[in-house]
């Protein structure tokens, strides 16, 4: 894919006669408000860790007036950008309830933003549904995927089976689904260990436990994301139970590491169910993923042996190139530059 370029670069003895970019950086505003323990919190510091030549990062949670352009990461908040034009607004979900895309919305104000990114194909449809025509925006359109630190794990521990359940306690996440498959997975079995990784799961940890689950608890306020990476390699498998993800992250998060996963069909499991039916298995009920969980435990060590042709799965996805992209769309629209002087375009990737 063409880079979205703003500036040249400069200083080595072979470009000594490119032109010279003297103008200030550009200031970028990458606004959320709150969620600094979570998921939006993550990918605003994750803004701030990326070098793009020419831009400076300004995080905060309410719009900078002063600003050259605007990246929202939650899509109603870019609803009070200063300058819509120069703005880059998010789309992080597949919600289309109760009208939220209808005339006065913060939602549909926010998608006349100049610049939109989409994580899912199905949010083009919901757009259109809605009545918002993106064919004068300039669109990323692209999942996540998984930071560079989730890398293949290099060995399995072969005694104990250990089951990853990685988010938050939520309604659609569906926390009961993983309790009730574990129970039907575990009974009878004395190497079955849980591992949750997130925030707010001392319930579900709980429940577990007093199934007679081994369970093995990592609370979001004691592990960052950067402490993820080491507590995947200890995983034989990842379950997702939403009920609607456009996603999700653990899904890319446990490919990267060459782990299998089971998943409710949502976000992206569906699509890369039908490339590698063996890896990512869908189960639409809680004894579906006892079954799919028993399939992965008796193939442990094939599952291991494979986990570089995992990996590859999501080899053309990473967040890092994410955060580039995003960053270099929106100092496109900070300068004020159209397709055809700035590279902008519509980028499906």
């Amino acid at each position: 894919m063409r880079a979205l370029r703003t500036v040249m670069e400069t200083g080595s003895p072979s470009s000594r006669n490119k032109p010279v970019d003297c103008r200030p950086p550009l200031k970028i505003n990458v606004c959320v408000k709150g969620s600094d323990d979570w998921l939006f919190g993550d990918l605003r510091r994750g803004f701030q860790r990326t070098h793009v030549d020419g831009v400076k990062v300004m995080p905060t949670e309410i719009p900078m007036q002063n600003a050259d352009g605007w990246i929202f990461i939650r899509t109603g908040e870019a609803a009070n950008s200063p300058d819509l034009s120069r703005t880059v607004v998010c789309v992080h979900d597949l919600y289309d309830h109760d009208g939220m895309y209808a005339p006065g919305q913060p939602r549909r104000q926010a998608l006349q933003a100049r610049g939109v990114i989409l994580c899912h194909p199905r949010q083009r449809q919901i757009l259109q549904d809605a009545g918002i025509d993106l064919s004068r925006s300039l669109v990323l359109e692209r999942p996540l995927g998984a930071l560079r630190e989730f890398t293949v794990r290099k060995s399995y521990d072969g005694i104990q089976f250990r089951v990853g359940w990685v988010g938050r306690e939520h309604t659609r996440k569906r926390t009961t689904w993983f309790a009730e498959a574990m129970q039907y997975f575990a009974a009878g079995k004395s190497d079955v260990v849980a591992a949750l990784i997130g925030k707010e799961l001392q319930p579900l940890c709980q429940r577990l436990r007093g199934d007679g689950i081994a369970c093995k608890h990592f609370e979001r306020s004691h592990v960052s994301i950067r402490d993820y990476p080491a507590l995947y390699q200890q995983l034989d498998c990842v379950v997702i139970t939403s009920s609607t993800e456009a996603g999700p992250l653990p899904l890319f998060e446990a490919l990267a590491t060459g782990v299998p996963v089971v998943s409710t069909r949502v976000g992206w499991a569906p699509h890369l169910a039908s490339k590698a039916p063996d890896f990512v298995l869908l189960a639409d009920s809680p004894r579906g993923i006892a079954a799919r969980l028993e399939t992965i435990r008796c193939r442990r060590e094939e599952m291991f042996a494979s986990r570089f042709v995992i990996a590859a799965l999501v080899g053309d996805y990473y967040l890092d190139d994410w955060f580039q992209q995003v960053l270099q769309l929106a100092a496109v629209l900070a300068r004020n530059g159209n397709e055809n002087s700035c590279g902008a375009r519509s980028l499906l990737v």
